[in-house]
């Protein structure tokens, strides 16, 4: 499971990257560019096109990713703003007090999803490798969904001068007076980890541990490839490194797409849409792209 916390950065949890920073969006207006097709199709950036329907445009996002990967490149921007409506994974910031309350156990303490011998090391290792105290983990954590640790461990792999792909288009939005529009609410977001044993939950964090420092090695290595925009190399490396997340990948990837093709058709019918999701839902059999191919839509893979 060397690349799990890379892959909840590229396919879940946008909200929850969202303290990042990101660069002021520049305002200027450029000409128009034209699209140019990448003939290979290692592009994060494709063109949506049906007859009857609006022209879209859909990039893959990497949540959280450190400022020398990060571009988002000023023909992506004039096509945002040249957009009628935005569309991510969800529709703004939430409420953070609702999102707390959405974190937090209903019954029970975090405690009780580790064993004994899980709970010693992960306590050791927030303490030496997160600087939480024991006592600071069990007041702050106790009382919270387990996958918040695995969140807390994720960002842990970012610095403090990190980018927020999701955060620059949200504030282009607002902006550009665009409408922001979401696949999913905040609550469904937060289920999904809801939808797993707590003892496969528990696992993902004692991986996570175990293989820290290797995983924060790999996870350059992953934003290296999403940089370059290596997509043959980039998806089946995700898929290949973390067998156990894969195996709840109807969860997180598969389900996802399928319920987000009828609103893209519904709002492409009538607006020119910028559509911004995690890298992973785009590619494979049934990743976003595929799914559209077969609902007749042309989709190209246009450089950004």
């Amino acid at each position: 499971m060397k690349y799990l916390n890379s892959i909840i950065s590229i396919i879940i949890f946008s909200f929850l990257s969202c303290s990042s920073s990101s660069p002021r969006v520049n305002d200027e207006v450029n000409e128009v560019q034209t699209d140019i097709e990448v003939k290979n199709g290692n592009t994060l950036l494709w063109k949506i096109e049906k007859k009857g329907h609006q022209t879209a445009y859909i990039f893959g996002t990497m949540h959280m990713i450190e400022a020398e990967y990060y571009e988002f490149t000023p023909h992506m921007s004039n096509i945002v703003k040249n957009s009628d409506a935005i569309i991510m994974e969800i529709g703004g910031q939430p409420n953070p007090l609702k999102a707390l309350e959405m974190m937090t156990l209903k019954e029970g303490k975090v405690e009780d999803f580790f064993t004994k011998e899980q709970l010693k090391d992960l306590v050791e290792f927030m303490d030496t490798k997160m600087h939480v105290s024991p006592q600071e983990f069990h007041s702050t954590y106790g009382g919270m969904k387990p996958f918040f640790i695995l969140q807390t461990i994720t960002q842990a792999y970012f610095s403090e001068t990190s980018m927020s792909y999701d955060l620059n288009i949200m504030q282009m939005s607002a902006e550009h007076n665009i409408p922001l529009l979401g696949f999913e609410t905040m609550e469904e977001q937060l289920g999904f980890f809801d939808q797993i044993p707590a003892k496969d939950v528990a696992l993902m964090i004692m991986n996570s541990v175990y293989n820290f420092e290797d995983e924060k090695k790999n996870t350059k290595k992953l934003e290296k490839l999403y940089a370059k925009q290596k997509v043959d190399k980039l998806i089946p490396l995700m898929k290949n490194q973390s067998p156990e997340f894969m195996e709840y990948e109807d969860i997180f990837l598969n389900n996802r797409n399928k319920a987000w093709i009828p609103k893209i058709i519904e709002e492409t019918k009538t607006k020119k849409c910028f559509i911004a999701v995690g890298a992973a839902h785009l590619f494979g059999n049934n990743g976003v792209i595929e799914l559209l191919k077969e609902k007749d839509f042309i989709l190209t893979p246009i450089q950004k």
